[in-house]
């Protein structure tokens, strides 16, 4: 699959999560867990795009029939991120900040309270102040 049409599917088709959630189990005191979501009512073009990936997990929503595509292991959504990080257009803030916040999760910054308050900052911030370095 070529990277131009799986990043034109993806900026029409796609999303890019960081979910943060307090959870006192964890040392910083939140759950961080990244994700990539790919969705459509038709699972064919999904189930090639994880094929050919190798990665992700399918599934069908039971209350709206729509399927999903989700990308949770940290090097497959940097893989997924490098590839098409290119060739987007409409997710291009967004694909470039959530790089930089995987850069902070694999490294494990994100476990000290100035990792984590870097990462939220990042990640919340306005597409102009995010590319900034």
């Amino acid at each position: 699959m070529k990277p131009e049409y799986l990043a034109g599917f993806f900026d029409g088709e796609g999303s890019l999560i960081l979910r943060i959630r307090k959870d006192p189990r964890y040392k910083s005191g939140f759950q961080i867990k990244p994700h990539i979501d790919i969705t459509q009512k038709d699972p064919k073009v999904l189930r090639k795009i994880q094929k050919e990936m190798d990665m992700g997990k399918l599934y069908q929503n039971s209350s709206d029939g729509i399927w999903h595509l989700c990308v949770y292991k940290t090097d497959d959504i940097v893989n997924f991120l490098k590839i098409v990080d290119e060739h987007v257009i409409v997710k291009k803030d967004k694909v470039k900040r959530l790089l930089r916040c995987m850069r902070i999760f694999q490294n494990k910054e994100h476990l000290s309270s100035k990792g984590f308050a870097k990462l939220k900052m990042l990640w919340f911030a306005r597409d102009s102040e995010a590319n900034t370095p």
